[in-house]
């Protein structure tokens, strides 16, 4: 293998990635199943109180978090960056370029991708105001099986969250510059390999930062220029293909000998757009 060829690493980089979010998102439904019931348990004696309304708040993101289905948004993520699937990898890609109408509300996956980065982003708030109210409790020696358990849970949750907005964040930006960049694609139909194109669109691009701000993470979008290296070669959705004007030549067709009564006739050719051509015999 090339030193030279970032490739293979790059791939190998991103499979980490990808097992890395599979892992997480297990052990953080995990943690939510936990939590739910502790929740269940425990809401008739402390419904009232401010630490446990933070908990009922980090319970909704999380299922939030589930409702948006996020293996989905992973699995399409990495079908677009890994192109072990180059079928769906060339139909996501196009799904980019298609612009939204008024009236439909359908979302790229690249979108719900952004949107999943933005609800990781803001459910750490809830998970530290109830670690700071719980803490409370445990410092006053109140009810301290349930403050350990809780406080135990939040710093689990809070630390899954924290990794996956990173990991999140990362793939986007290599997803958003990919879409900006023109793709060779080789699909293999019924035995044939055939090789599709993708070219991008000019349009503005967003770029995700992560900066460190006190105890969290803080996610900073960034919009960019369109850095489309071939615009010559971008193709508008609503244009249309002319066919070529292609002119046909007269065929003259012998049988037998060359005698003037053998020649065939063969009427006067039209050229595409309807056009006659004159017989330079005639």
């Amino acid at each position: 293998m090339s030193k030279l060829d970032p490739a293979p690493s790059m791939a190998s980089d991103f499979e980490t990635v990808d097992q890395r979010l599979q892992s997480f998102l297990g052990q953080l439904l995990s943690e939510f199943g936990i939590l739910d019931r502790i929740v269940y348990k425990n809401k008739n004696q402390h419904r009232r109180c401010s630490y446990f309304q933070y908990l009922l708040k980090v319970r909704r993101d999380i299922r939030l978090l589930k409702s948006a289905n996020p293996e989905e948004i992973f699995r399409s993520s990495f079908d677009v960056i890994n192109g072990k699937r180059p079928k769906q990898k060339v139909q996501l890609l196009e799904s980019l370029k298609r612009k939204k109408s008024d009236s439909s509300n359908k979302q790229t996956f690249l979108d719900r991708l952004l949107g999943l980065a933005r609800l990781l982003s803001q459910m750490v708030e809830p998970i530290l105001k109830a670690a700071t109210q719980v803490s409370t409790l445990l410092a006053r020696s109140f009810f301290m099986g349930f403050s350990m358990t809780v406080l135990a849970l939040l710093a689990r949750i809070r630390v899954l969250v924290q990794q996956m907005l990173l990991d999140v964040v990362c793939v986007f930006n290599h997803i958003s510059s990919l879409s900006q960049k023109k793709q060779s694609v080789k699909l293999n139909r019924e035995g044939f390999e055939v090789f599709r194109e993708y070219y991008p669109v000019k349009q503005h691009s967003t770029c995700l930062e992560c900066v460190w701000e006190k105890d969290k993470y803080k996610l900073i979008e960034r919009k960019h220029e369109s850095e489309v290296e071939f615009p010559e070669r971008v193709i508008k959705e609503d244009e249309c293909i002319e066919s070529p004007k292609v002119k046909y030549q007269r065929l003259e067709i012998f049988l037998g000998d060359d005698e003037p009564g053998n020649v065939m006739a063969v009427p006067n050719e039209v050229s595409v757009d309807g056009s006659p051509f004159m017989n330079p015999n005639s």
